[in-house]
């Protein structure tokens, strides 16, 4: 049975939801292009030139992905403003991902646009037949070369004169390697961050969550293990030595941990306290693509308005079991999508 934790009532939660009108929070990072081409196969005739199928699209989807769905999710969650900043390629998957972060609603105008740059982008082939369709091969737009030092001091700058005007920054580093939070971005953050205590810095990175300062940190269990014990097995580590190292990245940054557990719900360590927070109760089929976005920009958002790290990773917590119920979608939450999941759970713990 799924516990709800009784320090947050739903009509505390209400108020934190209702506080997300009256936040900026700016998202800096990698950005995405979402990208899904349906090819009709009824449609396909052998090729006369080669031994293969032709793949005939007749739609195409665009949706924000990596850093830019976590900002689309601050928009669905209500937030006021929200504002992306990042370098992207001169090229139609850049525009193509500006006009869908517009149209979201999202502030596109701090973005970058360099031919130096490639817009990542992941395009999903789904194959329809008769009466079936199935995913084929992803096609991958990536970076061969590191951002040039010039884009760095640029995208550095913007941010550092735009900062001011934000209640919050989340940090999206989301790509292993050429990525736009390059060392001396990060360094930068990290500078900003120790300079602006009172101003909210929440960071989400695959790879090098343990090297960022005086920010939130939100790292799944295997980011949080590679980062404070590198080489041994996440699965392999128990709920006490998991606290430890969720205490120890809080302490490095300085702010607390909230270390995401899959269906076990969070591990929320902050103000040389931990605790666990347990899953809101979802029903089967599940689908995990999005949770962790859902889930830090929901967190952002609940500190901003004044949430304290229990309440708000219990909000993230709700958050992230209605979109897993979302199928075939990078989904986002609702605030009245976040209440009715309070009242199921409420429901659950009552019987």
């Amino acid at each position: 049975m799924t516990r709800l934790p009784g320090y947050l009532s739903k009509e505390r939660l209400k108020e934190i939801l209702g506080c997300f009108a009256g936040r900026r929070i700016g998202v800096v990072g990698d950005l995405a292009l979402d990208a899904y081409w349906y090819a009709d196969m009824t449609r396909a005739f052998l090729s006369r030139e080669t031994p293969h199928f032709p793949r005939p699209v007749v739609r195409e989807v665009y949706a924000p992905g990596a850093g830019a769905n976590v900002a689309h999710n601050l928009k669905v969650l209500g937030v006021g403003q929200v504002a992306v900043f990042s370098v992207l390629g001169d090229d139609w998957r850049g525009a193509t991902l500006r006009q869908e972060l517009a149209h979201r609603g999202v502030a596109v105008e701090h973005l970058i646009v360099s031919p130096a740059r490639s817009t990542t982008a992941y395009v999903k082939p789904i194959l329809l037949g008769y009466d079936s369709q199935q995913e084929d091969a992803r096609l991958d737009f990536e970076n061969v070369e590191p951002l040039p030092q010039a884009l760095e001091e640029t995208l550095i700058d913007t941010l550092t004169r735009h900062l001011p005007g934000l209640d919050a920054l989340l940090v999206a580093d989301q790509l292993d390697v050429n990525g736009v939070v390059t060392e001396r971005v990060r360094e930068a953050l990290n500078g900003l961050a120790a300079s602006c205590p009172d101003k909210l810095f929440v960071a989400d990175s695959r790879r090098r969550i343990g090297l960022f300062r005086h920010m939130v940190l939100k790292p799944n269990r295997a980011e949080a293990t590679a980062a404070v014990r590198p080489g041994r097995d996440p699965r392999t580590v128990s709920r006490d030595e998991l606290v430890q190292i969720g205490d120890t990245l809080s302490q490095q940054s300085g702010r607390p941990a909230f270390v995401t557990l899959s269906e076990e719900g969070a591990l929320v360590c902050a103000e040389g306290q931990h605790r666990y927070l347990p899953a809101a109760p979802v029903r089967p089929p599940l689908d995990p693509v999005g949770a962790g976005d859902t889930f830090v920009a929901v967190l952002a958002a609940s500190l901003a308005a004044g949430a304290t790290p229990w309440e708000a990773g219990t909000i993230a917590n709700l958050a992230a079991a209605v979109i897993v119920e979302k199928l075939n979608q990078t989904g986002t939450a609702s605030p009245e999508e976040i209440l009715a999941r309070y009242g199921l759970t409420a429901s659950e713990d009552a019987l």
